[in-house]
């Protein structure tokens, strides 16, 4: 398995990442376009020659930390349940380390076990059950 940050030039792995998810198709040059952007991040997960994983999220720049939402785990149900999201994720951990942000924090369901189970195996932490997220439409 390889875990792998993507920058310039991975626009391929971008555009195949990017079907493993609910976001897609893109085409080579929107992957040009958001690779190029320092505040989008991707990580995929490489088994066996193939794009088998993908996160990718958003620097969010606050007035006391810098935060990275996390906006999407997918892994090829083909690969799942081998360990691939909790490397990608321990990878954007040490990006994180590196000075590029001071926190990671996701959303999902309550009800979504196989999420609930990855994100606090990987040691994140719950800290108020009671949170509740409203969507306004742009």
């Amino acid at each position: 398995m390889e875990i792998r940050i993507l920058g310039a030039g991975d626009e391929a792995l971008l555009v195949d990442a990017v079907n493993l998810s609910d976001e897609g198709p893109i085409t080579a040059a929107a992957a040009t376009r958001h690779l190029a952007d320092p505040d989008l991040v991707n990580v995929v997960a490489i088994e066996d020659g193939v794009v088998a994983g993908f996160i990718y999220g958003h620097v969010l720049r606050r007035f006391e930390a810098t935060s990275f939402f996390i906006y999407s785990v997918d892994v090829d149900e083909a690969f799942q349940r081998r360990g691939l999201a909790k490397a990608m994720l321990a990878a954007l951990r040490d990006l994180g380390r590196t000075g590029r942000w001071d926190e990671m924090f996701v959303f999902t369901n309550a009800g979504n076990a196989p999420a609930m189970a990855l994100y606090a195996s990987a040691g994140g932490l719950r800290p108020n059950p009671d949170d509740v997220m409203f969507d306004f439409e742009g």
